[in-house]
């Protein structure tokens, strides 16, 4: 029998990598399943079963029934727990039918008999920010002077700090829409006056605060198993992109460059794959002018495409494929 390979994400998830990835598996051979996590439990079905000596994970969706076994994949990638449920429910009826189908998925996936890329509990774990701004000093890699707080006056103390300024950003992604129902993106802001005097609004929401970094070069590594590609972009050339890239990615879109990591930053990066466990992670990494290497970040489940759909073109989608399909030295061996 073929290779069963499970793509569990969201009806939303309609970046285009789903399908090609799912294209790209089906022509070496496996045999592909879209699993809708906001589909479940009304659209698709899963099941785990203990019986007697017998114990199996299935999954039903677009027609196809996967019975999962150790030669098999999962991909997660994205997830809306139980999302089409009818706002019209109940409120408490929703909150629990929605509570238990989260609980059941994560569940299934963590006892899963096959080999998942990568497993939910480890994505959230290591999407937290202190936790990766403390594990990479740990392991030896540069990071900026930050505070993360809910304390007003220790924000504002800590801004006068910083002689080249400070920046300001989120913990997490969270959808803002504006008057015409369209998602605002929160990018990394310049902390300036008129902020100063919004440092009370700390009492409903801490905030990141970070020295800023001067840039030469701003770094997307993505990890993918043992592999590590390293993509530059100088953002400062681009006006609206020099505090966050991302305010201005479709404009940078093209001008990314192979980048060649010194040894010990990717002898770090190896390190910290290995600490948190996991196969893929996008890390980004400022260069600053003396050619320090400073870590921002690792987003467990951040986007890569755009590298390998425009400069510097790299085989990410492969790289991906490889994984799943446990292709020779291509994932990332943990001891256990």
């Amino acid at each position: 029998m073929s290779k069963q390979v499970a793509l569990i994400t969201r009806t939303d998830d309609i970046s285009g990598s789903v399908e090609l990835i799912r294209t790209k598996l089906e022509a070496r051979g496996a045999a592909v399943m879209r699993f809708d996590t906001d589909r479940f439990p009304l659209e698709v079905q899963a099941s785990f079963t203990q019986d007697g000596d017998d114990e199996r994970l299935v999954l039903r969706a677009e027609g196809k029934e996967f019975r999962l076994g150790p030669d098999d994949a999962i991909w997660y990638r994205r997830a809306n727990w139980a999302g089409k449920l009818p706002q019209s429910m109940d409120r408490q009826l929703r909150h629990g039918c929605v509570t238990e189908s989260e609980a059941f998925l994560r569940g299934v996936l963590a006892a899963a008999p096959c080999f998942v890329f990568d497993p939910p509990e480890l994505v959230r774990k290591n999407g937290h920010k202190p936790y990766q701004l403390s594990l990479a000093r740990r392991l030896g890699m540069a990071t900026p002077r930050t505070l993360i707080t809910n304390d007003p006056a220790e924000a504002h103390a800590f801004v006068r700090s910083c002689p080249n300024g400070a920046i300001t950003k989120m913990l997490s992604g969270f959808p803002i829409y504006d008057d015409k129902g369209e998602d605002q993106v929160v990018f990394t802001t310049r902390v300036d006056a008129q902020h100063l005097d919004k440092l009370e609004g700390l009492r409903f929401s801490p905030m990141v605060f970070q020295e800023q970094v001067e840039k030469a070069l701003e770094l997307r590594i993505t990890a993918v198993g043992g592999r590590l590609y390293a993509a530059a972009v100088d953002s400062k050339a681009c006006e609206g992109a020099e505090i966050d890239w991302r305010a201005r990615g479709v404009s940078l879109l093209r001008e990314w460059k192979p980048y060649t990591l010194p040894a010990e930053v990717e002898q770090q990066l190896h390190r910290y794959m290995e600490a948190i466990g996991m196969q893929y992670s996008a890390i980004d990494i400022i260069v600053e002018p003396s050619g320090r290497h400073v870590f921002l970040e690792a987003n467990p489940a951040g986007e890569c495409y755009w590298l390998e759909f425009n400069s510097p073109h790299y085989p990410l989608t492969d790289a991906l494929i490889d994984i799943m399909l446990d292709a020779p030295g291509a994932r990332r061996v943990f001891p256990r």
